[in-house]
């Protein structure tokens, strides 16, 4: 048995032992549900799914009832990915991943990680279906840092850091991993717009027929909101899990770790926008509540 497929096993049984209650957590929001689904959802058969169907939960929305399904399987290109598929009406497809046998760097460990980023095909002008991509993936991002998930500057979400001789999340808990993973991919749903389900906790971001039907050339009159490439200010996972190490895997202002229910993060000490590096001595692990009282705040450490 290969190591990718023994990590991928220990991964699904500490999925299987958590037992979510009947909500998830959006930020400060709550979406109740209950267990189970009344469809079959991709891949349902046990014998693909590491998870066995422990995972699938329905939750009645304003316009009907979104059926949710977690997946983790090898898929063709021999990667164990955890997956979400949504069932809503007639509309049936996977809203994010991530993948479990990316090539490992610090102390054999895993980053559970996604790229942020949105590929519907329009009809219609290619630059406008494009610039309208662009700007929900802007919109987006900004929605999940604002509800406190840990949102890199090139857009990539960390989930967690999961490390397979321990057994565990050095981060996050697993049942706070399970709920983020849930409440992102829903949410998620809800802007692609081909899901088939809006959130009304939400304003729709479904794209305007009328616009993509123009020409390529009134391109410049859709505001754009530009970001400027701060790439510098963006920390390599090897150098975060350095700096969760040193910190010995807890909040240096308040000491709580993932079991006590802390959700870590890695900050700069002297602030990126006041000067500060993104170097090993500049960093330290703050978790999410520490991190949002501090701001931009210099913490002489």
């Amino acid at each position: 048995m290969s190591d990718k497929h023994i990590d991928a096993e220990i991964f699904a049984k500490l999925l299987r032992s958590v037992k979510l209650p009947n909500k998830i957590n959006v930020g400060k929001f709550v979406l109740e549900g209950r267990r189970g689904v009344l469809d079959k959802i991709q891949y349902s058969r046990k014998d693909i799914d590491l998870l066995k169907n422990k995972h699938e939960y329905t939750f009645p929305i304003l316009e009907g009832d979104l059926q949710v399904s977690l997946k983790l399987y090898e898929n063709i290109s021999g990667f164990y990915r955890l997956f979400c598929y949504t069932h809503f009406g007639g509309n049936e497809g996977m809203t994010i991943s991530v993948n479990l046998t990316t090539e490992k760097e610090s102390d054999s460990v895993i980053y559970l990680t996604q790229k942020i980023k949105f590929s519907e095909r329009y009809q219609g002008s290619v630059k406008l279906a494009q610039a309208h991509r662009v700007q929900k993936q802007i919109v987006f991002c900004d929605l999940l840092r604002k509800l406190g998930f840990d949102i890199t500057d090139n857009n990539d979400l960390i989930l967690g850091i999961f490390d397979p001789i321990r057994k565990q999340l050095v981060n996050t808990s697993i049942d706070k991993f399970l709920n983020d993973f849930i409440a992102v991919s829903i949410v998620k749903g809800h802007f692609q717009g081909n899901k088939g389900y809006q959130l009304e906790i939400l304003p729709s971001y479904n794209k305007l027929d009328y616009i993509f039907l123009g020409k390529d050339d009134v391109l410049e009159n859709l505001p754009i909101k530009i970001i400027e490439n701060k790439s510098k200010r963006n920390i390599p996972l090897g150098l975060r899990y350095k700096v969760f190490k040193n910190d010995n895997y807890k909040c240096v202002d308040c000491g709580h770790s993932a079991s006590d229910g802390a959700k870590l993060h890695i900050d700069h000490k002297l602030p990126f926008s006041l000067g500060g590096l993104t170097e090993l001595n500049n960093l330290h692990t703050l978790c999410s509540d520490c991190n949002i009282g501090k701001s931009n705040k210099y913490i002489h450490t």
